[in-house]
C-alpha cells in the first residue's frame, strides 16, 4: 500500500513523500540488493502529462527488470523515484527509452549497491512524526466524510502508555498545565508499557489544531520513553 507524508527537512524546506509500506515486511530483500534512482524535473508531478510518465516508468521497470517501487520524493521542483532491483543492467537503456516516449522533461539517474536498504528505511519509511501525520490526516479525512465540521469545539481523547507509573505521572501533571485533563488510567501487567492514560481536552480538530496539538503530545511521550497512540473524537 502506498501512503503518503509531508514534512519539512532539516533546512525547513518542505517536501512530499510517497512510500510502499508494504516493502517494510520484507526489506531488506537479499535478491534485490540495487537502488535504482530516477530523478524528474516538473512543476506538476499531480498533472496529466508527468502522470503518465509515471505510470509509464513504474510499469516499464516492474515488467522489464522485476523491480520493487519503494518510494517518492517530490522537493524543490525534483520527483524523485526510487526502485529496488537484482541489477541495474539495462537500467539507462530501459529510462531512455521510456523518456523518448514522453520528452520534455529533464532528468538524472543512477544506482548503486544498497543491500541494508537504508534508503528505503532511513529516509522513506515515515519516522514517528510522519506516522503521527498520516494517522490524523486519515482520522479528520473520515470525519469529514461523515459530515463533521472541523471547526466545532468537542472533548477530544488521547492516548498514552509508559514502562511507569512514575513517567505516566510526570506527563500527566505537564499536560495538565497545557488543559488536558486526566479521563482514565489503566495498567497492564502483561505489556512492557503497562501504564496507560485517556486525557482529554476540548478544541477544534482543524489540521492545524490537531497537528500542533499532537505534536505536543508526541514530544512530552517520547521524552518519558512512552508511546503516544493517538486521539479520538465524536462527530460534532
Amino acid at each position: 500500500m502506498v501512503e503518503f507524508y509531508e514534512m519539512s527537512d532539516d533546512e525547513n524546506v518542505p517536501f512530499r513523500c510517497e512510500v510502499e509500506l508494504s516493502l517494510m515486511d520484507d526489506a531488506p530483500l537479499e535478491e534485490k540488493p540495487w537502488l535504482l534512482w530516477f530523478f524528474v524535473k516538473s512543476d506538476e508531478p499531480q498533472g496529466e502529462h508527468f502522470s503518465a510518465f509515471r505510470d509509464d516508468l513504474e510499469k516499464t521497470l516492474h515488467s522489464e527488470l522485476d523491480t520493487v517501487f519503494a518510494g517518492v520524493i517530490i522537493k524543490d521542483g525534483w520527483v524523485e523515484f526510487y526502485f529496488y532491483a537484482r541489477d541495474s543492467k539495462r537500467f539507462e537503456n530501459i529510462t531512455t527509452e521510456v523518456m523518448a516516449r514522453h520528452g520534455g522533461f529533464t532528468y538524472d539517474r543512477g544506482a548503486s549497491r544498497d543491500t541494508k536498504y537504508e534508503m528505503y528505511l532511513e529516509r522513506l519509511y515515515p519516522d514517528g512524526y510522519a506516522s503521527l501525520r498520516i494517522q490524523n490526516r486519515h482520522t479528520i479525512e473520515s470525519l469529514v466524510e461523515a459530515g463533521d465540521d472541523l471547526k466545532l469545539e468537542r472533548e477530544v481523547e488521547h492516548y498514552f502508555f509508559f514502562q511507569t507509573k512514575s513517567a505516566m505521572e510526570r506527563s500527566v501533571a505537564f499536560l495538565s498545565a497545557h488543559g488536558f485533563v486526566l479521563k482514565e488510567s489503566v495498567k497492564d501487567d502483561e505489556s512492557d508499557y503497562a501504564y496507560g492514560a485517556v486525557l482529554t481536552k476540548t478544541e477544534a480538530i482543524t489540521p492545524e489544531v490537531v497537528e500542533e496539538t499532537t505534536a505536543l503530545l508526541y514530544d512530552t511521550s517520547l521524552q518519558e520513553h512512552g508511546h503516544y497512540e493517538g486521539w479520538s473524537t465524536v462527530l460534532a
